[in-house]
């Protein structure tokens, strides 16, 4: 709306307490009760849409975040690892490039204050969600103080309902999401606050929400081009030089995380390599390809945003595969963003308010993009959560201008037009709330988001993968890994031949497909099958030698086999590769005892301990080994720790 058409109404007088600044012309709402509610109605709506995830489990990464992480799984008496760690440091061995210790930080808490408890992050996710739909109406109805009080209330509705938020609020981990928003939307509101006071204390608190954004997630870094191009735009006493002086504030705590990161991430022996099966991209034979490619996924990720009704966990090699430009996706792609982008500069000067929100999405989303950088994903609807807002904001704008909305007070009756208005918005609302309250059913837990996306996404291999380990995990015991339903498992080596089909040098597939010919093999004692695993190892090794889990795996068949040796050998290499793997610690230490090799089979175990020290079966192992050599005096500590773990009597 250009400021011609703002209706230039004000209030008889400006209560004290709110503490604005006259000449912006700050009016944050005539009705205090309008003022509360729509922040309520936001908050409530974040909350009720997302209820039913409550008594979801584990899902998808938040094996890795947290399931799996003994770091996280130590609690808060291992702040000084999740400070000074790659973020998956706790669930992998491999070199990363992701640092979000403060969203770690916030799962140890909850662990150690209810151990594998999912439904509290769930719980705190919602809450947390449902909070940032108090924080955004409060921080966009005093930025957009100038436009229809109505806009500002319906962008942050359509945000909260948006069902391309399913993954972030019903996948525990992407708690780093929720987060980085709520705390950079924060930080804009205390820059806010500081510019209509000139408090120093404004200014602090959003330095250092600023700083918690960006420890929360990287991504955190495109607001500082966004929190100064707000002001820029939405301040008229604001010059560029204000704007400037901003950014150089929150530089600030933007230059001391990433000089933390720098120092954390440097530390690691390598360099994060990306697979072609979490970014089909880096297949992409040549520059152009590459450029092609993403393109023809910010055309998807685009069209879901302005159509969400069909969402999906993955979309990976070879369902998608790299494109050259004569694809027509790829096109689309281009045209589209290039036009949005040179649009949106060419009106920059006129500070057109379409202008802002497509700045502000070409901004949230540009490092996921896969244009400027290659990232680890060519797909995840996550990653639209930020630039969600700049599309909310556009729809909500475009509403306003169709309907020639200008009263800057009134939100329920704007011109006298609150029917139509809200009537609009409502249908929008009520499609996208139940949308996204339907999607949720899929994030259930990990087998019912595979059998709900693999329709969607049939020949994604890693979708195929992830579903393999599914269907056979539900034909196992969940503790002792033994077969309890053959029939199960081998519908889970038949889903693993179909992803190795869609993927042949899919070493995972191989290593899982070997271990569930293993665990066959133990239960009917077929050699046949212990033969198809050792085969599969083979293959699996071929297209990843520092496979640990794999080496695992086949040091276990040489160990059945009575070659000790040989399995030494193997454990070995398995913790070279990954020194903090317990399993092959284990192992290894249980070979060293065959061997009578008691104390360096005793080192084995302690040192796996370090890693997940309550741990009945290493506790008790010790115990043995001390019992063994004739030493009961030591024997007997170990032996009681193991019986309060539940393992022994």
């Amino acid at each position: 709306m250009s400021k011609k058409q703002v209706k230039r109404t004000q209030p008889a007088q400006t209560p004290r307490n709110l503490n604005v600044s006259t000449k912006n012309n700050v009016n944050e709402i005539a009705s205090p009760a309008g003022w509360w509610w729509v922040g309520a109605l936001a908050s409530i709506l974040g909350f009720v849409i997302y209820v039913n995830t409550f008594g979801h489990e584990y899902c998808l990464d938040d094996f890795g975040a947290l399931k799996e992480n003994w770091v996280v799984k130590g609690g808060l008496k291992n702040l000084g690892i999740i400070f000074s760690t790659e973020y998956r440091y706790g669930s992998w061995a491999s070199p990363g490039s992701l640092y979000r210790p403060l969203t770690l930080a916030m799962f140890a808490l909850e662990w150690q204050m209810s151990p594998d408890n999912p439904m509290l992050y769930h719980l705190v996710n919602v809450v947390f969600y449902a909070f940032s739909g108090w924080v955004l109406w409060i921080t966009w109805r005093r930025v957009l103080s100038d436009y229809p009080a109505v806009l500002a209330a319906m962008a942050v509705l359509f945000f909260m309902a948006h069902p391309v938020h399913t993954e972030v609020v019903a996948n525990i981990k992407s708690r780093d999401e929720i987060v980085s928003l709520l705390c950079s939307t924060g930080a804009l509101y205390f820059i806010w606050k500081y510019l209509d006071s000139n408090r120093t204390s404004q200014l602090v608190s959003a330095l250092l929400l600023y700083g918690l954004s960006l420890f929360a997630k990287e991504s955190s870094i495109t607001f500082l081009a966004l929190i100064p191009l707000s002001i820029w735009f939405f301040r008229k006493d604001a010059s560029i030089g204000t704007a400037l002086r901003i950014a150089g504030m929150l530089l600030i705590p933007a230059g001391i995380f990433l000089l933390i990161r720098y120092r954390v991430l440097s530390t690691q022996g390598g360099k994060e390599v990306y697979s072609i099966l979490d970014n089909f991209i880096v297949g992409a034979k040549n520059p152009a390809e590459r450029f092609a490619s993403a393109f023809m996924m910010c055309w998807k990720y685009l069209w879901v945003l302005i159509f969400p009704k069909t969402l999906v966990s993955d979309m990976g090699y070879p369902q998608v595969k790299p494109v050259g430009f004569g694809h027509w996706e790829s096109i689309l792609g281009v045209v589209v963003y290039f036009g949005m982008g040179i649009w949106a500069l060419l009106n920059l000067g006129r500070k057109h308010f379409m202008s802002f929100a497509i700045l502000f999405y070409l901004a949230g989303f540009s490092l996921f993009s896969n244009v400027l950088m290659l990232i680890g994903t060519s797909y995840g609807e996550r990653l639209q959560y930020i630039p969600s807002l700049g599309f909310a904001l556009a729809l909500a704008w475009g509403i306003t201008k169709i309907l020639k909305i200008d009263d800057r007070e009134n939100i329920w009756n704007p011109n006298g037009k609150g029917a139509l208005v809200w009537g609009i918005a409502g249908v929008i609302l009520l499609a996208y709330s139940g949308r996204t309250f339907v999607r949720n059913f899929a994030w259930k837990d990990s087998a019912s988001l595979y059998a709900a996306d693999l329709p969607t996404s049939p020949d994604c291999a890693k979708l195929n993968y992830h579903n393999s380990l599914e269907v056979t995990k539900n034909g196992l015991d969940e503790k002792s890994g033994g077969v309890l339903d053959s029939i199960q498992v081998k519908k889970g080596i038949d889903a693993y031949n179909r992803t190795i089909q869609l993927y042949p040098d899919y070493h995972d597939a191989y290593g899982s497909r070997g271990l569930a010919y293993f665990r066959l093999a133990q239960q009917v004692n077929n050699m046949a099958y212990y033969q198809k695993a050792y085969e599969d190892y083979l293959i699996a090794l071929k297209h990843r030698p520092n496979d640990a889990k794999v080496l695992s795996n086949m040091g276990y068949i040489h160990f059945m086999r009575g070659n000790l040796e040989e399995a030494e050998r193997v454990y070995r290499e398995s913790i070279k590769y990954d020194p903090r793997f317990i399993d092959a610690r284990r192992n290894l230490g249980a070979v060293l005892a065959m061997k009578k090799q008691f104390p360096q089979a005793i080192d084995q175990w302690t040192e796996a301990l370090k890693f997940d020290p309550n741990n009945g079966t290493l506790l008790f192992y010790i115990g043995s080994a001390y019992k063994d050599m004739g030493q009961m005096d030591k024997a007997q500590p170990w032996f009681d720790r193991a019986k309060a773990a539940g393992v022994g009597q």
